[in-house]
Order: structure tokens, then sequence, then C-alpha cells
């Protein structure tokens, strides 16, 4: 049995696993193999479809009773039961690239159901407070997470966060997988990222597992502010910003699923977030050379 955690779980499963840490969860989540298909002769409720810059294909079925399927390209089918939950993954699929889908769109549906807020986020720790980095893909959320990482800052989730509100409705990020999925011109131009370790890669992105040493608990962290990430500009800007003037932003970086219910709670869950924590916005060239200048922006209004 694993005995991992992710995301608040610890898993009970009898497989090997690459990115979990260390205590900080009740909860449990069973996590089974067994060959799967796609499901066939229904419309999905949802479907991510791929674009020339990331080849991601996906689509969401409902199974019935509340539970789900997910079909992803190249890798077969995970039948998701967020009630129990459980996650059934397919047979089929290599380990470490089925382990990452796993804690993509089927973890999403089950810490949804208990009540957690999903974004499209990086998170670090900055001293003992984390800091979100919310954008679509493509805007350099690995790459800040990377060197945020190199200056000796833990990373909490690299591409999905999972949001809870805390005491007095103060949030908390429950961290995620240790893993950085780099892209190969980044990892080629930033080097060897002390700490971490390649466990696989294809031709756009380098996956770095991080070293036990610096993956820490899985214990909640609170939220000490929200950055923004907009396209590039000529450059660093990082600037304050109402609430609600980011609502909009942040619905579209928000992990909207299928259901009535389900879009109700996630929109309530943004509209808390953006009214708890300090929010900013991050206009900056996308360059290596300003790499220090907006780390160090970003530490200094944390601080």
């Amino acid at each position: 049995m694993s005995g991992g955690v992710c995301y608040g779980y610890v898993l009970r499963s009898d497989l090997a696993f690459t990115y979990l840490r260390e205590g900080g969860a009740t909860a449990s989540l069973d996590v089974r193999v067994a060959a799967t298909a796609q499901p066939d002769g229904t419309d999905p409720l949802l479907e991510w479809l791929p674009r020339p810059d990331h080849p991601f294909h996906a689509q969401l079925f409902d199974a019935g009773d509340g539970d789900y399927d997910v079909w992803i390209g190249g890798m077969g089918t995970y039948h998701v039961v967020p009630g129990d939950p459980a996650v059934t993954v397919p047979a089929e699929a290599e380990p470490v690239r089925r382990e990452e889908r796993l804690w993509g769109i089927p973890a999403a549906l089950c810490f949804t159901r208990r009540g957690d807020l999903p974004l499209h986020a990086a998170a670090i720790e900055i001293g003992d407070r984390a800091v979100l980095l919310a954008a679509p893909g493509r805007f350099g959320k690995t790459t800040l997470a990377a060197a945020f990482l190199a200056r000796g800052h833990r990373v909490l989730s690299e591409d999905l966060a999972c949001l809870r509100p805390g005491v007095e409705g103060d949030p908390v990020i429950i961290p995620g997988p240790a893993v950085l999925r780099v892209r190969r011109d980044v990892y080629e131009r930033l080097g060897s990222i002390a700490g971490t370790r390649p466990v696989a890669d294809d031709p756009e992105r380098v996956h770095l597992a991080l070293d036990d040493h610096l993956r820490g608990s899985g214990d909640p962290v609170p939220v000490a502010g929200l950055v923004l990430l907009r396209q590039s500009a000529p450059e660093v800007r990082l600037e304050p910003v109402e609430a609600t003037e980011l609502l909009a932003d942040l619905w579209t970086v928000s992990f909207n699923l299928p259901t009535d219910q389900d879009r109700v709670r996630c929109f309530a869950g943004i509209v808390d977030l953006a009214d708890a924590v300090p929010t900013w916005t991050l206009d900056r060239p996308l360059s290596y050379e300003t790499l220090p200048e907006v780390l160090d922006r970003v530490e200094a209004v944390v601080g």
C-alpha cells in the first residue's frame, strides 16, 4: 500500500508512485488499475481539444450515480468515483505519465466534490505562506516555479492548485504532486535544477520529480496572495489590483466542471478567494534575463 500524500489524500494502492509527499492528510483515495477503453456511444460532458502548442486531448463522460469516466489521449480511461473517493487508472498506460494525469482532471473531480476549489495555478511557499501564480497554459507558470525552487522556495503545485477555505475564511492551499514539467528549452537554458531528478521526457518537456528533502509534508499552507500572470510586456510590472476586477480572469483559470451545482460552488469559491487575499497582476518580458527581477518583486510584496 502506498501511504504517500497528495492533495490532502493518503493514497491506498498497490501501485508505485513518483510524486507523493509525506503526512498531512486524513482522508484516503483508493487507486486501482484495470484495462480500459474509450467510452462509446455518448456525447462527452466536456472536451479538451489539442492545440499546436499543447497536444492534450481529453473527454469527460457521465458514468452515472455521480461518477465519471475521463478519457485521455495516449493514456486510456480513468474511472472516477468522487464520493468514495476512488480512481481506476488504465493498465496500459506508462506509469509516470499515468500518475501525472491522475493528478489532473481525475483528482480535481474528487477534491471538488469534497468542497475544495481547483485553480490553474502554480504555488510556491515563501516563508510559511503560499503565493499562487495563476494563468492558462503557456504563460510561464512552471518556469517561474522552477526559478523559485532554485532560490530555495518549496513548490506546492506546478499547474493545478487545490484551495480550501480555512479558519474564519482564510484560504489555504493543499499541496499537490511534487513534480515540475519544464519545457525542454527552459531546462536546457537553466541547466540541471538542483533538488530535482528527471523521471521522463518527451520532445516538448522534461518531467522532473522533486527530491524527497524538498517536498515537505502535505499539510495545508496559508495563502499570502494571488498573482495573475498576464501576456508579455516590455518591462516587469507587478501591480496591486482590486479583486472585483479579476473575477472574470479567475473564472477563466478555474476548473469549470459540468454540473450547475459545481459551477455555483466554483464561482463562490473564486469570490471568497478574491475577497480574502491580496491580488496582483504581473506583466513581464518572457525572457530569462528578467527572471531575477520578477522573483525579487514577488518576494518583496509577500514579505
